[in-house]
C-alpha cells in the first residue's frame, strides 16, 4: 500500500498490567510537524484505552488524536524524554486536557501522576512533571487549540469530531475486566467515530 507520507516511526508500547493487553499505544511520529518549533508531534494510529485503577473509569483516546506527548519546555528536554517511559501517561493527559471537562483539571493531573507511577517513571521526574502541569497547564485545559486530529495515513490535519462532554467512556468493576468481550463492546460503541 502506497502512503503519501513516510512515517518516521511507529511506536507500539505495551500498556501496563492494570490496563488490558488489547490497549497498546500505537503512535506514528509526524515527519514534518512540530509544536513550538522543537517538540515532536504524533498521531494515534489506533484507539487507546486506559483504565484508571483508582476509579475503574475507562478513558478512550481515539485514533487520529494528535499529541505532543509530554509538553516539556526546551530547557528541560535534556532531562525528560518526551517519548520515554512517560509516553502513555502523557498521551492520556493530553487527551484529558483536550476534552477539558469542566471542574476536572486536578483529576486529570492526578491521573497523570498515577499513570507515571504505573509506568515506572522515577519519583523525581513524576513529581517534576506533575508540578509543572499544575503550575502552567491551566491555560491549555479545554483550549480549542488542544483538540487536534490528523489522518494517520497522510499526516494531514482533519476536521475534528465533536468534543465529548467527558473522556470517560465506561466504568468497570475492576480494570482487569477491560479485556475480551468488554473490550470489544467498548470498541463497538465508541463515543467518537473511528477514522
Amino acid at each position: 500500500m502506497k502512503r503519501a507520507v513516510t512515517l518516521i516511526a511507529v511506536l507500539t508500547l505495551s500498556a501496563c498490567a492494570s490496563a488490558a493487553p488489547e490497549t497498546s499505544l500505537h503512535v506514528a511520529v509526524e515527519r514534518d510537524a512540530r509544536k513550538e518549533g522543537f517538540r515532536r508531534l504524533g498521531v494515534l494510529t489506533d484507539d487507546y484505552y486506559y483504565c484508571y485503577p483508582l476509579t475503574h473509569e475507562v478513558i478512550r483516546v481515539p485514533k487520529g488524536f494528535e499529541t505532543d506527548f509530554a509538553s516539556i519546555p526546551y530547557i528541560a528536554a535534556g532531562f525528560i524524554d518526551p517519548m520515554g517511559d512517560n509516553m502513555e501517561a502523557a498521551v492520556i493527559h493530553d487527551y484529558l486536557y483536550a476534552v477539558g471537562e469542566p471542574g476536572q483539571r486536578e483529576k486529570a493531573d492526578t491521573i497523570l501522576l498515577d499513570a507515571l507511577e504505573q509506568h515506572h517513571v522515577d519519583p523525581i521526574r513524576r513529581k517534576l512533571m506533575y508540578e509543572t502541569v499544575r503550575l502552567g497547564g491551566a491555560k491549555n485545559y479545554g483550549a480549542p487549540t488542544e483538540w487536534r486530529f490528523v489522518d494517520p495515513e497522510t499526516q494531514k490535519p482533519i476536521k475534528p469530531p465533536p468534543k465529548p462532554k467527558t473522556a470517560i467512556v465506561a466504568q468497570l468493576k475492576r480494570c482487569e475486566d477491560l479485556k475480551g468481550a468488554t473490550f470489544l463492546k467498548l470498541r463497538a460503541v465508541a463515543v467518537l467515530p473511528h477514522l
